[in-house]
């Protein structure tokens, strides 16, 4: 998001009042935006980090910022693997999803197969959140 955006966001919230509801739609950045009033987040990430993504949540609005940085800080690597150019999404969700032991199928067209190394980038983003994939040992 732009900081033009970000900007924008603030002014927003700065204006409306307290029944207006606003979510992130980019798990990245939730954080920033809890800061100018977000209630939480419509995630990706959360289907495989959902506990870390509400525990970001609940420390941030409980007053804890350095907990909430620290929680974000071991999103990070989900968020990059949400989506990139040789896979964007939901192709990464796909891939997480099976790593996880929980077959969803593959992308409808126009996406093709997964390039070659998601399943081992998946892997890696769930190794960085301290958990052993589906029948890893």
């Amino acid at each position: 998001m732009p900081l033009a955006t970000r900007l924008e966001t603030a002014r927003v919230m700065a204006e409306v009042g307290d029944d207006f509801e606003l979510y992130s739609g980019d798990d990245a950045l939730t954080l920033p935006l809890l800061a100018v009033g977000a209630l939480g987040v419509v995630s990706v990430c959360s289907h495989w980090a959902g506990v870390e993504m509400g525990a970001m949540i609940d420390a941030f609005t409980s007053g804890d910022t350095h907990g909430a940085r620290l929680a974000n800080q071991r999103l990070l690597s989900s968020y990059a693997f949400e989506s990139s150019d040789d896979a964007p999404n939901p192709m990464p969700t796909k891939v997480m999803l099976e790593v996880m032991g929980r077959p969803v199928g593959q992308c409808r067209l126009p996406l093709g197969p997964p390039p070659a190394g998601l399943d081992q980038r998946a892997h890696d983003v769930l190794a960085d959140l301290g958990r052993t994939p589906k029948g890893s040992s």
